[in-house]
C-alpha cells in the first residue's frame, strides 16, 4: 500500500514545473523531496530513507546521505516544491475554484513534557489545559487545508493572521473564525483581501457599536452574529448559518489527526523539521482524499 502511494506521489512531484538548481544534478530538488516523502509515508526518520536496504530492489538512483538530505530539505527550492505539490493536489480537489466561504483556525501539535526542544513553548490547548509544542494555523476551503503556517504553542492565533488572511483567494467572500480573530487588525486584513471576516465577539464586546473605534467590517460581523434586533425576534439567521460553516474546519482537523497529524514523532523536533513533517503529512492526506473521491486512479 505504501509503495503504491509513494509511486503516485513520485509521479505527481515530477509532473510539477520546477526549475532545477543546475543541469544534470544527481540529487535534484524533486529527488530530495521524494526521498523525504518515502520516510514520511512509512512513518520513519529521514535517516531511514537514506538506507538502500529500506527501498525496493528496483531502485535505480543513488540515495543522498543523511547529512545531505538534512541540508537539502532546508533549501528554498525543496520547500517551494512541496508547497507547489500541495497547491496542485488542492486544485485537483477544487475543480470549480475557491469556495465563497473559507475558515481560519489552528491545531496544536503537542510534544512530551520533558522534551529538550527549546522551541516548543508552553501554551493553552483547551479550556484550563496547557502543554508544550507548536500550533498549525491554517486557512481551509471546506475540510481541505489551503494555506498554513507554524508557530510555537504560546503564540496567539491573531499573530498568524498577517501571514494567512492576505492569502484568501477567490476575489471575495466570507472567512469564518473564532473570537481570537475578533480585532480591528484582523478585519482590516480580511477586507484588504476582499473578504468579510465573521468572528464572534467576546461577551464584553457583544453589544458594542462604537463606530469611532471599530471598523465597519467589524460592526458588520457583530450584527451578523449578535444582532441588536434579536430581542425583537429578528435575529440574523444568515449569520448563524455562516458561522455553522466553522464545523467543517473542526472536522477537517479531526481527519488530519486520524491521518497522522497529531503529536510529532520523537525524531521530529525543532520548527524546521516540524514544518517539513507537517507539509509532507498534509500532502499525503490531500492525496488520499483525492483517491477516495475517485479523482485519482
Amino acid at each position: 500500500m505504501e509503495a503504491k502511494l509513494y509511486r503516485q506521489l513520485y509521479q505527481r512531484v515530477y509532473s510539477i514545473a520546477h526549475p532545477p538548481r543546475r543541469p544534470r544534478e544527481v540529487y535534484d530538488d524533486r529527488w530530495v523531496a521524494t526521498v523525504y516523502l518515502w520516510s514520511v509515508v512509512h512513518h520513519k526518520p529521514a535517516s531511514w530513507a537514506c538506507d538502500e536496504g529500506n527501498w525496493p530492489a528496483e531502485l535505480d538512483r543513488p540515495l543522498p546521505s543523511q547529512s545531505r538530505l538534512s541540508r537539502r530539505v532546508r533549501t528554498v527550492g525543496v520547500q517551494q516544491l512541496l508547497e507547489r505539490a500541495l497547491a496542485s493536489v488542492s486544485d485537483l480537489l477544487q475543480p470549480e475554484g475557491p469556495p465563497l466561504v473559507k475558515a481560519i483556525d489552528s491545531k496544536p501539535l503537542v510534544v512530551g513534557a520533558y522534551s529538550k526542544d527549546a522551541d516548543a513553548k508552553k501554551g493553552r490547548v483547551a479550556d484550563g489545559q496547557f502543554a508544550r509544542g507548536y500550533r498549525v494555523h491554517a486557512v481551509t476551503h471546506g475540510r481541505l487545508v489551503r494555506h498554513w503556517t507554524l508557530l510555537p504553542l504560546n503564540e496567539h492565533d491573531s499573530v498568524a493572521a498577517p501571514a494567512l488572511l492576505p492569502r484568501l483567494e477567490g476575489g471575495g467572500g466570507y472567512c469564518i473564525a473564532d473570537n481570537a480573530y475578533d480585532s480591528n487588525a484582523c478585519h482590516a486584513l480580511a477586507a484588504a483581501a476582499g473578504h468579510q471576516l465573521v468572528a464572534p465577539p467576546k461577551a464584553c464586546d457583544a453589544d458594542v457599536r462604537d463606530a469611532r473605534r471599530n471598523r465597519p467590517e467589524r460592526l458588520r460581523a457583530l450584527d451578523l452574529l449578535h444582532s441588536p434586533l434579536k430581542h425583537c425576534g429578528l435575529a440574523s439567521e444568515f449569520g448563524r448559518a455562516l458561522y455553522a460553516y466553522r464545523q467543517r474546519i473542526e472536522s477537517g482537523f479531526g481527519g488530519l489527526t486520524f491521518a497522522g497529524l497529531g503529536p510529532p514523532p520523537p525524531w521530529v523536533r525543532g520548527p524546521r523539521r516540524v514544518a517539513l513533517w507537517v507539509a509532507a503529512t498534509l500532502l499525503l492526506f490531500l492525496w488520499q482524499t483525492a483517491q477516495k473521491q475517485g479523482l485519482i486512479a
